[in-house]
């Protein structure tokens, strides 16, 4: 059985002394930059929606993103050496985290999901091909992948990877947070496949 800790923790960032930039013209910041931090308001509504923090070398060691503009952080990136390693979020509107990705080489590698709140992972995405996951469940409770609980993500949802694409192939679109500006240069975080949000339920 594998616990979670599921509280979103923000790291501070002292902005009070740091640069203050104005964006769009409109004379309130909406970029601060401090030793070892910068925060951003993206949509320019008085709220920092985005921040980003810097080792000693000047490399990104993590960013926080509130997507939904409630002031409230959903996602945590850590990197090292400037590589992305781990994304922690909150999918549900709990205020607590309920996924956990791990990244090899920057590339999304498993991810780790607590489906119902308790703490307790009961969910294990795994990336062979990393557009098309396998998701294992535990739908007894005893915390391990239970046999005949596993869902083929692409085969369930019906989407077709771009190298396996016809004609026929459904439209898919990915309703994501990493499909949002997450920089004030609008770039996303990572090109991995779609994030766990409410896919693989466990089993009634």
């Amino acid at each position: 059985m594998t616990r979670r800790d599921t509280r979103v923790v923000h790291d501070d960032c002292d902005i009070k002394d740091g640069e203050k930039l104005d964006a769009n013209g409109d004379g309130k910041p909406d970029v601060w930059i401090a030793k070892g931090c910068r925060a951003v308001d993206l949509n320019f509504d008085g709220k920092i929606d985005a921040y980003t923090y810097f080792d000693g070398s000047g490399q990104v060691r993590r960013r926080e993103h509130d997507y939904d503009r409630d002031g409230h952080i959903e996602e945590i990136s850590i990197y090292k050496a400037g590589v992305l390693t781990e994304q922690e979020r909150s999918t549900t509107l709990a205020d607590k985290l309920d996924t956990w990705h791990f990244y090899q080489n920057g590339k999304l590698a498993r991810t780790e999901r607590d489906s119902d709140g308790d703490g307790v992972v009961d969910q294990w995405w795994e990336y062979k091909n990393d557009q098309c996951p396998m998701i294992h469940s535990d739908v007894d409770g005893d915390g391990r992948p239970d046999p005949g609980a596993t869902v083929d993500y692409c085969k369930v949802t019906g989407y077709v990877p771009p190298e396996r694409s016809s004609a026929q192939a459904p439209k898919h679109t990915f309703e994501r947070p990493g499909s949002l500006p997450t920089e004030v240069e609008n770039k996303p975080e990572d090109g991995s496949t779609p994030a766990p949000e409410n896919e693989g339920e466990k089993k009634k």
